[in-house]
C-alpha cells in the first residue's frame, strides 16, 4: 500500500458542482460520496487507485482505508480518514499480484 501518499483534501460545494455537475453537495448519495473522494484524490500527484468500495452517505473505501467526508463550514467538505481494513488491503495486494 501506499505509505506515504497522503489522502488529505478539502472541496467547496461551488466545486463539487463545477467538477461533478450530476452530484447535489447537500443531499449525497453513497455513489456521490465516493465519487468525491475519488475525484479528490485522481488530482493529487502519486494517487494509485488499487480498489474503491461504497460505504455510506458519508464514507467510502479507498484503498483499504475508510475516509468521511465532513462538513467543514456550511459549503465545503474535508476528507477524514477514520480507519482502515487489514482485510481489505490484503484483498487488494493479493489482486495486485496477479
Amino acid at each position: 500500500m501506499q505509505n506515504d501518499f497522503h489522502y488529505s483534501a478539502s472541496i467547496s460545494f461551488m466545486d463539487v458542482r463545477e467538477n461533478l455537475p450530476s452530484v447535489d453537495p447537500e443531499n449525497l448519495s453513497p455513489q456521490d460520496v465516493l465519487d468525491i473522494l475519488l475525484h479528490l484524490f485522481r488530482q493529487k500527484p502519486g494517487f494509485l487507485d488499487l480498489g474503491h468500495e461504497i460505504n455510506n452517505r458519508e464514507t467510502g473505501w479507498v484503498n483499504g482505508y475508510l475516509f468521511r467526508l465532513k462538513p467543514d463550514g456550511p459549503e465545503a467538505f474535508v476528507v477524514e480518514t477514520v480507519g482502515s481494513s487489514v482485510d481489505k488491503m490484503a484483498a487488494l495486494r493479493q489482486q495486485q499480484q496477479q
